[in-house]
């Protein structure tokens, strides 16, 4: 009947409607329509209104009836009637370029979230579902998956203990929404002289805003941000972006913060559970907090060494170019990026400026196309469609060998003021073969029109990782489609696909969708790769640093999130940065990643473990259609580790994510 999306869908919500009719069986293109606030408000309720009438009708079912096709398919059919405004309406509430559609979206969120936790909190329904006997595993899995969401909302505890988890989950999804709304409608703008943005590229200057005085205006989307902290040689403009940055999420955010991780601790009280983090952690892969923080000392053992080391020669570097004594010269930072940047020109010679020339838009999008249809066995096709703003893309994904129509994508790839500032994928319409339902992928992202670095690169590959794991799912019934697995290894089959940005295998095969692009060499591809593995000591304690935080807030013991910061960052290898306020920016911990975020490092030990099925040859079709078959199909039907482990015919290794992260692989 209703959703229990895990993973990223669950995190980020999901945005869209679609044209036909809602669950039909679709053999071909579905697409979303583009709502304006007046509309969405009245799909809105019109949604909750039929959404209740079928509660209803099931609450009727004699409990002796409750077979798996009268209360699991029946409850697959009504999740995807509730998924077809769900979709829109998440979409819409990060990208659409009129405020008020994204102010409806919001109201939209929080009326869906309330429904969501009455269905779960019904003890009829609960009911029901446990009186089912599974014929097949599909139907085991899922109605696994229905008793512990309804036991995670309350629906097993004592009525007054339910109330107020139902409280409780009413108002952390507004809490959520204000703290995302926070960032990303933030109009803080800087402005800089020509002599703070020296250094920079001439067409990165080309693209920005300027004043009538000359000076560039930026504010914090990531294609501002990330060159200007990079290249800019004026270290007080370095340093005042910094702060700015870090305090994007005003000091409101904290406030709101810290109501969260004390709702959330209660909400494991509610349960007799020391701490969110047991909450949480008891469906996921890790288990207990116990295994992640063991988890998190073993990366902390591997990398300590690691980051003094980069620190070091980043001080010594920033010594000889400035000319200060090596005693006097201290690394902050906002020096980091700059100072990096420089050492891979130097020692590798690696610009990442100049590598945008490698990953020319929209040629890099038609190479992501093109590395995704080899590997997987599909084809896009471009089809004109309605969209929400003339910069987005949409494809159709057909299978190549039969012809049949897969599923539809969405690619929003440019920024522009009001949409969300980061990159991110949405699975908003999930597969279900018992519906003949295909699925949709939307993928939001903020780069620079002209070209990519190769980080941006990589980011593209990730993000399109997931993509592909909403897009090409096979999954039986919509609330195991996609990425509606376990949080801590959603990231996995997105991490993997990094690596394509990597090998000069694909590389090169750029060429076979853009003959005159240039295309790196294998001594260029060594050196990136060497350059990559600098650093690799400071950015994964930084990934341990936002873990252990993480951890520690979802603890027993959270304390102020403000302070609980200023104490953990100051034990680091380069301390607190006074004046900032990055726990007001953590969107990951105040949404869907909270006691969750270790689970990018350890979705990662899956996915570099599964990297070695590809062997010396990652554009092998082959490998890629038994990845497809056995991971990306595969949504959550079964467990994580059970899906990893078949696909290698193994258990999982370490050893190739140890490598990484010390910058020996």
């Amino acid at each position: 009947m209703f959703s229990v999306r895990r993973g990223a869908q669950a995190a980020l919500g999901m945005l869209i409607v679609q044209t036909l009719t809602g669950g039909a069986v679709a053999a071909e293109r579905v697409t979303l329509p583009i709502l304006d606030a007046v509309t969405l408000k009245a799909a809105c309720t019109q949604m909750l209104a039929d959404a209740r009438a079928r509660v209803a009708e099931l609450e009727q079912l004699p409990v002796a009836d409750a077979t798996p096709e009268r209360v699991l398919d029946r409850w697959d059919a009504d999740a995807i009637a509730l998924e077809d405004i769900v979709g829109p309406v998440a979409i819409l509430n990060n990208v659409h370029p009129d405020k008020s559609v994204r102010d409806a979206a919001d109201a939209c969120v929080l009326e869906l979230s309330r429904f969501q936790v009455e269905v779960f909190q019904n003890e009829g329904l609960f009911e029901r579902v446990r009186a089912v006997e599974p014929a097949t595993a599909a139907q085991g899995q899922l109605k696994k998956d229905l008793i512990e969401a309804f036991e995670d909302t309350g629906a097993a505890l004592p009525p007054e203990k339910r109330a107020r988890a139902k409280a409780i989950a009413d108002r952390l999804t507004a809490l959520n929404q204000e703290f995302e709304r926070n960032i990303r409608e933030n109009p803080t703008r800087l402005t800089f002289t020509p002599a703070e943005y020296d250094g920079l590229p001439a067409s990165y200057l080309e693209r920005v805003p300027r004043d009538d005085q000359g000076n560039i205006v930026l504010g914090f989307d990531h294609p501002d941000f990330n060159p200007f902290m990079a290249n800019a040689k004026h270290e007080g403009a370095r340093q005042r972006y910094y702060l700015a940055y870090l305090n994007r999420g005003t000091p409101r955010n904290l406030e709101v913060l810290d109501e969260i991780v004390a709702l959330r601790k209660e909400l494991a009280g509610l349960y007799g559970l020391p701490s969110y983090a047991h909450f949480a952690l008891r469906r996921r892969m890790a288990d207990t907090p116990e295994a992640v923080i063991g988890f998190l000392n073993d990366v902390q053992s591997a990398v300590a060494d690691v980051e003094k080391r980069d620190v070091e020669e980043l001080r010594r570097l920033k010594a000889e170019m400035t000319g200060a004594p090596l005693e006097q010269t201290v690394i902050h930072r906002w020096d980091l990026p700059y100072y990096s940047e420089r050492l891979r020109e130097r020692r590798y010679q690696i610009d990442q400026e100049a590598l945008r020339k490698y990953f020319p838009m929209p040629q890099t999008l038609d190479w992501v196309l093109h590395v995704s249809g080899r590997l997987f066995g599909v084809t896009f096709q471009r089809a004109s469609v309605p969209v929400w703003h003339e910069d987005v893309l949409y494809y159709d994904v057909r299978d190549t060998a039969s012809g049949a129509f897969v599923g539809g994508i969405y690619l929003d790839l440019y920024p522009r003021d009001g949409k969300f500032t980061h990159a991110a994928a949405w699975p908003v319409r999930g597969v279900s073969r018992k519906a003949g339902r295909t699925p949709i992928s939307v993928l939001v992202t903020n780069f620079d029109r002209k070209g990519l670095t190769h980080d941006e690169a990589e980011t593209f590959f990730h993000e399109f990782g997931h993509v592909l794991h909403g897009v090409l799912s096979e999954t039986e019934y919509n609330a195991h489609a996609g990425t509606s697995v376990q949080r801590d290894f959603v990231e996995a089959p997105s991490q993997i696909f990094e690596e394509w940005t990597r090998r000069l295998d694909s590389l090169r095969t750029i060429r076979d969708v853009c003959a005159d692009c240039p295309v790196m060499d294998d001594a260029l591809v060594r050196r990136l790769n060497d350059a990559r593995r600098f650093g690799q000591g400071i950015l994964y304690a930084r990934q341990h640093l936002y873990a252990t935080y993480d951890m520690a807030l979802y603890g027993p013991e959270p304390g102020r999130a403000m302070e609980v910061w200023t104490r953990m960052e100051g034990q680091t290898t380069l301390g607190y940065v006074r004046g900032t306020e990055f726990p007001g920016t953590f969107a990951h911990i105040a949404g869907g990643y909270a006691a969750a975020y270790y689970g990018y490092m350890w979705a990662e030990v899956l996915a570099l473990d599964m990297l070695s099925a590809f062997g010396g040859n990652l554009m092998d079709p082959a490998v890629g259609g038994r990845f497809r078959r056995d991971i990306l199909s595969r949504g959550g039907e079964e467990p994580a580790r059970v899906l990893v482990e078949r696909f290698l015919g193994r258990p999982v290794s370490k050893e190739a994510f140890v490598a990484e992260i010390t910058g020996t692989r």
